[in-house]
């Protein structure tokens, strides 16, 4: 017969057997099955890759908006992307609790792309436009190159020089006539004259013929005696030789200025004139007797 003093074995009172564990690998379980992600007692989330795929993407997006830093978007943003596609899949098997920072950063990451192709796309335009060079646009020329028309209104070859009093035709409208040569008598105050030398004077006539206005500030006049040096020019106030063309030509105007050289004796059998209507224009050379 058993002693009342010995212990009695079984469970305690007001407790009942331990709970088994759960599955394996699942962590606690509760009433219902296994504790999830975030629950109490249930193992923690994992939400690192969506928190790297936000900040990636908004790193990325922000390169974007940087010149040169295109490459970085571009990187950043595809990491991006990836973190933030695999972060919404753990997401939706239960494992991380944060989907929408996730996709956040996904979309952040494609918009980073995004912005990496359209600096990639400048750049190629940039290094294309520096490698091919500057676009020329080409001067106006000479159209009257076979003819030019004369004062009288006939039509003569212009192979080489034109002669005096004849025109000379641009392809933008522009014309120029150098007059014929007439013997001029400087002043005694006259300028750029030396005494015993033979002084010509001949007029330019220059025509707007274009639709744009034509600074005459920018025309050139060049003369040459018979030996090839420049000639000198000469300024007579006393006789209204003292300026050049100058101001601005309008469209369908014209403008006339007096030139006179001075031509040496022993070069005075001719003259050239060169004249040249602007800086993008070729300029046209005239040639003939002086006498």
């Amino acid at each position: 017969m058993a002693s009342s003093d010995q212990p009695q074995w079984g469970p305690r009172p007001g407790k009942g057997p331990p709970s088994p564990p759960g599955p394996s690998g699942s962590g606690p379980t509760g009433p219902h099955g296994p504790r999830g992600p975030g629950e109490p007692g249930g193992p923690p989330p994992r939400n690192g890759l969506g928190i790297t795929a936000l900040i990636l993407g908004i790193i990325g997006l922000l390169a974007g908006f940087i010149p040169l830093l295109f490459w970085l978007a571009g990187i950043l943003g595809i990491m991006a992307l990836v973190f933030g596609i695999i972060g919404a899949r753990r997401a939706k098997q239960g494992y991380a609790t944060n989907r929408r920072m996730s996709l956040a950063g996904a979309i952040l990451g494609g918009l980073a792309i995004v912005m990496a192709i359209i600096g990639i796309v400048i750049l190629a335009d940039v290094f294309h436009d520096v490698t091919k060079g500057p676009k020329k646009t080409p001067a106006p020329t000479p159209t009257s190159q076979s003819t030019a028309t004369t004062m009288q209104g006939t039509t003569t070859p212009t192979s080489g020089a034109l002669r005096f009093g004849t025109t000379q035709h641009y392809d933008d409208g522009v014309q120029v006539t150098v007059a014929s040569l007439r013997p001029f008598t400087p002043s005694d105050t006259a300028a750029g004259y030396t005494p015993g030398d033979k002084a010509v004077a001949f007029d330019i006539t220059v025509t707007n013929g274009s639709d744009h206005n034509l600074d005459l500030g920018l025309v050139s006049v060049d003369a040459k005696d018979a030996d090839g040096r420049s000639a000198e020019r000469i300024f007579d106030s006393a006789k209204g030789i003292s300026g050049d063309l100058s101001g601005t030509l309008l469209p369908g105007k014209k403008s006339v200025a007096t030139y006179v050289f001075d031509l040496p004796k022993r070069a005075s059998a001719s003259l050239d004139v060169e004249v040249r209507p602007g800086f993008s224009y070729e300029p046209a050379l005239w040639s003939g007797s002086s006498t």
